[in-house]
């Protein structure tokens, strides 16, 4: 025990060598001072430091801080003696900037002081002993704790300071020194600390509803009793302002109804009635706004010019959601809107709240024909410094952000969606919430609006949904036209726009977004794929004359009604030709004759593809190949004898005129011949019975009439309709 007071005194007397800390309000690299050997940092990080807990969460200068975690070996060495100490630095953060600064700082800026004299010892954790003999093999893990009053380290002032802790430790073949690290960010408050935070609770999540409205997973089974429950219940009991997805309450009342995921029974039933049981107070509370339909990226959107895209989330909102009523709100946290955007968005969606983080908050809200927005403060729950996310450092980083904005007379607006973030705003039932901060809801934190537009007039941030994306969505939304066009249901034009909003939206991660559009759009797929729209015709058909009707016959294997038509098309459209056909409605499971009329100019054998297709012409499926005959042509045929036996008797009355001429015969008696020979061809051809077959005796029965003769799939000739 002796030797391991000496050591702490010594290494305390080694502290308090170091340089100077640096001044927080603008730090900059100039400003960093070499650590000391005791403090210097490994070329390999070889101990992983993670902070399980900083409580309290920020102190009076009187307080307490202690903060809890635990050390691993990474390194491929044992060490031995590893020590973990209380490590704070003692310049208070002043101002949103200098905040900034040390967020992006490296983990050894500003240098700071370890604190070794905390009564008892409680700044100092010995994960192995001081006498060595035992190590810290690598691989192995251990948790610590340590303490630290903030007066006794110079934590006076009220403010936003760093503390943290370092542990040193003694390497196999190494000498002592600094093998992890880890800092936090923590009030320190007085009575003239204030500040005022505006969380809102967002309700969404991935879309699950394909466009047939069927569901594709179960994830919300697990979502409304855990995430989404969690957010319901912190958005009640703290009286925020809460943001809802229409379709994810379309979603949530037919779960509740009782549903199916591939094939089987939903298991979220249950769970969706308790959901909507909690949600409804807040649905009337005055508190709650509704998202564009399926969460859809109407930012992103209108960046790009795409009015569509802002439309159709218009046209999936159904009157009888229980959020049609409410007024609308935008979010933009990825900071990409701009001026232009946000007149599209305002013109086409009129909503009453937009939320931006590319706002600057220094001029507080905007109002735009009707709009209100606000700006959103980047990355309060996103934790850190040191790039570090855990339940500590969120906590830690949202206090403190909040503590310098308020002071600098910025609203402070956050969008939660996760647990970790209500954690880190104190928004559930466990959170002791601190005495200087007032949770407020979105009016009150509106104040007086700015005169000026808080947005760049233009914006490279990038948007959430760019490349090739929009092409995928306007493939889809093609697909999905065509598949409305065929489909005999008023409900198409919902179904539709639900489905391409839902594919828009900020909820779906972009490595699945184009797997999740192919699933939602998989009956469209099946559908204008013509694999369960079957088309039937024979190998050839034969023409008696110069137009038949003739069949075709057509199965329908889907569950819907559908209405299609059949295009042709002619190897030989000068010999003969086929219209395309009427549309026919063709019942589910139903088979049904189609009847086509080919039209030819000339006899002969001409190749066909029937194609079959929507009411709008889009193909479905493979076209089918078949063959025409042309054998008898009656009209034509009658012209041409017609024509000919005119000819052959005026030939011959000409020849008369001429013989009679020569004899004197009067032109009025060769006239009055001429009429009567014409009148005597014509009743000729009016008496003269039907052709008959060469080689047949002329007062045989006539044949029967013609008729059109097709051959089947097997090459056996069959009776066709005329």
């Amino acid at each position: 025990m002796l030797i391991a007071l000496l050591v702490s005194v010594l290494a305390s007397l080694a502290g308090a060598a170091t340089s100077p800390t640096t001044a927080l309000a603008s730090p900059t690299p100039q400003n960093s001072q070499r650590p000391s050997r005791t403090a210097q940092q490994p070329t390999d990080p070889s101990v992983q430091v993670t902070l399980t807990g900083v409580t309290p969460a920020s102190v009076t200068a009187k307080g307490t801080i202690t903060i809890t975690g635990t050390v691993r070996n990474t390194s491929k060495v044992p060490m031995t003696w590893v020590q973990v100490s209380f490590w704070r630095s003692r310049d208070p953060i002043t101002d949103p900037a200098a905040l900034d600064s040390v967020l992006a700082s490296p983990v050894t800026v500003p240098i700071g002081e370890r604190w070794f004299n905390e009564k008892n010892e409680a700044s100092i954790d010995n994960v192995t002993d001081p006498e060595a003999t035992r190590t810290f093999e690598p691989g192995q893990q251990a948790s610590f704790t340590v303490s630290g009053t903030a007066s006794q380290m110079g934590l006076t002032s009220p403010g936003s300071y760093l503390v943290g802790v370092h542990v040193q430790a003694t390497p196999q073949g190494q000498d002592r020194l600094t093998v992890g690290r880890s800092r936090v960010l923590t009030v320190v408050s007085d009575a003239t600390t204030k500040a005022r935070l505006t969380p809102v609770v967002e309700l969404a999540s991935r879309p699950s509803v394909g466009l047939d409205g069927t569901f594709m997973d179960d994830h919300l089974a697990g979502e409304l009793p855990g995430r989404l429950g969690s957010l319901v219940a912190a958005a009640t009991n703290r009286h925020t302002t809460v943001l809802i997805d229409p379709a994810l309450l379309d979603e949530v009342t037919a779960m509740a109804a009782g549903y199916t995921v591939n094939g089987k029974p939903g298991t979220g039933t249950q769970a969706a009635k308790q959901w909507l049981a909690g949600l409804a107070p807040l649905l009337s509370s005055g508190r709650a706004y509704r998202l564009p339909y399926g969460n859809a990226d109407v930012v992103g959107a209108a960046r790009e010019d795409r009015g569509v895209v802002l439309s159709r989330s218009r046209t999936a909102l159904s009157p009888d959601n229980p959020a049609s009523s409410l007024p609308l709100a935008v979010v933009d946290e990825a900071g990409a809107l701009d001026r232009p955007a946000l007149s599209l968005i305002v013109s086409q969606l009129h909503p009453q709240m937009v939320l931006s983080a590319a706002a600057d908050p220094s001029r507080g809200s905007y109002s735009d024909a009707g709009t209100m927005l606000m700006p959103l403060t980047a990355g309060l729950t996103d934790g850190g410094p040191d790039q570090a996310a855990g339940p500590a450092q969120r906590r830690g980083r949202l206090l403190a952000q909040t503590a310098l904005d308020s002071q600098a007379g910025r609203p402070v607006v956050t969008v939660v969606d996760t647990g970790a973030e209500l954690d880190a705003a104190g928004l559930t039932a466990t959170s002791k919430p601190e005495p200087w901060l007032t949770v407020t809801d979105l009016w009150t934190a509106i104040g007086t609006p700015s005169t000026s537009n808080p947005l760049p007039s233009s914006s490279k941030v990038p948007t959430v949904l760019s490349g090739s994306w929009w092409a995928d969505q306007t493939a889809a939304a093609r697909d999905a036209a065509d598949w409305a066009n065929v489909l005999d249901d008023p409900a198409t034009t919902l179904k539709t726009a639900r489905t391409l909003s839902r594919g828009v939206s900020l909820n779906l991660r972009d490595s699945e977004r184009q797997n999740w559009l192919a699933q939602a759009m998989s009956s469209a797929t099946q559908l204008l794929s013509g694999q369960s729209i079957l088309l039937h015709a024979a190998e050839s058909f034969v023409m008696s004359s110069s137009s038949n009707t003739l069949p075709l016959t057509v199965t329908n294997h889907l569950a819907e009604t559908v209405r299609i038509k059949v295009k042709f098309t002619s190897e030989y459209p000068q010999r003969i030709t086929i219209p395309t056909t009427s549309v026919v409605t063709i019942r589910s499971g139903e088979t049904q004759t189609v009847r086509f009329s080919p039209r030819a100019s000339s006899n002969g054998v001409v190749g066909m593809t029937a194609q079959l297709t929507g009411p709008g012409g889009r193909p479905l499926g493979s076209p089918r190949s078949f063959l025409v005959r042309a054998t008898r042509m009656d009209d034509i045929g009658w012209i041409i004898i017609v024509v000919s036996g005119a000819v052959v008797l005026g030939a011959t009355l000409l020849r008369i005129h001429q013989v009679r001429s020569r004899q004197g015969t009067a032109a009025s008696t060769f006239t009055k011949e001429l009429t009567e020979g014409l009148e005597e061809a014509s009743q000729h051809h009016a008496d003269r019975p039907e052709e008959q077959p060469a080689g047949k005796p002329a007062d045989s029965p006539s044949d029967p009439p013609s008729v059109p003769q097709a051959t089947d799939d097997a090459g056996r000739g069959s009776r066709s309709d005329r």
